[in-house]
């Protein structure tokens, strides 16, 4: 069964900027990052189950070769991305919602 992807603003608008981000330090390494987000969302459209919740509802699935996790909620055959974040930050302070 596939799954249904579905973005929260939030999510679309911190994979744009981490796109620029990437963008600015080596010409093309942008579009890596976008690679590598479509990679992990054909994966969370086949087995979204497959990675560990994090927060209470809230998985994370790491992108490969970027420190980026993917955040997100399973609901039925809904896979809601709420949140791309850096590594570094923190799951535990940012809302679930948005």
């Amino acid at each position: 069964m596939a799954f249904r992807l579905k973005f929260s603003s939030r999510a679309l608008r911190e994979t744009g900027e981490a796109q620029e981000w990437y963008e600015l330090q080596n010409p093309g390494l942008g579009e890596e990052f976008i690679a590598a987000v479509e990679l992990q969302l054909k994966r969370l459209e086949q087995a979204p189950l497959l990675y560990a919740e994090v927060i209470p509802g809230v998985r994370r699935a790491l992108l490969p070769r970027f420190p980026y996790g993917l955040f997100y909620a399973v609901r039925g055959d809904l896979v809601h991305v709420l949140a791309v974040l850096h590594d570094a930050r923190n799951p535990n302070r940012w809302p679930q919602t948005s």
